[in-house]
């Protein structure tokens, strides 16, 4: 009842002001949370920068304003969102200082190699002040000191979460699969042929190498090197992704001639057992359920509150 009475005279006494003013009241209030209220105009703010792109964009009238209607009420219940948990960071005395605000800002422009005026041609290009892009950051911080507060602790991730994690994402794990190869190269299509003849009944592929092929790796056994077979081309791919170690391709017709590819081992690079993918996937986890238990936290704050959307 007191916050009732308390939103009631503060929003008069709002009225009231701008009508003393002797202006027009174009403004108005669009949600009230708890002792606080959103008014049209800071939402407009916000949605500012949206607005100029999808104006700017292609689409129908009718198809940019739907646009619009739902970033707006998309916007203003991140608007909603903001300002329970600042009450609730008002209420544990959680703030964030000017000094760290700086500090932060100083960390970001010194890692991107951004000057000052860089730094702000790039946010004017996103549709982005200074100032936005400040709160902005207030706001991360202050997230992260609340969910420390509220939910850090609720955060528990386990071995089976980290292996199941682990088996669902094998392929980024796994590393990339390289093929060392080498090549005999010759001009004549009949003198090749007999060449893979004497492969296919499995002649020594090095020794064929160095008397035969024209290539100035010839004297290596046609040594090339190890490759990732996915910047090849698509004919070569082909040839060579059905291939096991000591296998050697058909005949491949290139610029400089004929060509016999042959795989001398395939490797793995940059791949992670999970004992060694452990830490990694610990922290990928742990960021997650963070955001889940937060958004958690804040659907229970919004039971527990008076929340009134007037747009």
């Amino acid at each position: 009842m007191i916050k009732k009475v308390f939103l009631m005279v503060f929003t008069l006494a709002w009225l009231q002001i701008s009508l003393a003013a002797g202006t027009e009241v174009v403004d108005r209030i669009v949600a009230v949370v708890n002792d606080e209220i959103i008014t049209l105009v800071e939402l407009d703010k916000m949605l500012s920068p949206y607005k100029t792109k999808i104006e700017a964009g292609a689409g129908s009238e009718k198809r940019k304003k739907e646009m619009m209607e739902s970033l707006e009420r998309k916007m203003l219940h991140q608007m909603i969102d903001k300002s329970l948990a600042n009450q609730e960071a008002k209420k544990y005395h959680i703030q964030v200082t000017e000094p760290e605000l700086d500090r932060a800002i100083e960390n970001f422009k010194k890692q991107n190699k951004f000057t000052q005026e860089n730094f702000e041609k790039a946010l004017e290009a996103q549709g982005m002040t200074y100032e936005g892009y400040r709160d902005r950051i207030r706001q991360e911080i202050l997230q992260s000191r609340l969910i420390n507060r509220a939910v850090r602790s609720k955060v528990i991730i386990t071995d089976i979460d980290i292996k199941a994690y682990y088996e669902e994402h094998l392929e980024e794990f796994s590393g990339i699969e390289k093929y060392e190869l080498r090549n005999i190269l010759m001009k004549d299509e009949k003198a090749i042929n007999e060449v893979k003849n004497k492969l296919d009944r499995n002649a020594d592929f090095k020794l064929l190498a160095e008397e035969n092929s024209l290539a100035p790796n010839a004297r290596e056994g046609g040594y090339l090197g190890i490759f990732d077979i996915n910047n090849f081309s698509d004919a070569v791919k082909d040839e060579l992704i059905h291939l096991k170690k000591g296998d050697h391709t058909g005949i491949i017709q290139i610029d400089q001639g004929f060509q016999i590819l042959f795989v001398e081992e395939i490797v793995r690079e940059g791949g992670k057992t999970l004992d060694q993918a452990r830490d990694e996937i610990q922290k990928i986890l742990y960021k997650e359920k963070e955001r889940e238990k937060f958004a958690q936290w804040l659907e229970s704050l919004k039971e527990n509150a008076h929340v009134k959307i007037m747009l």
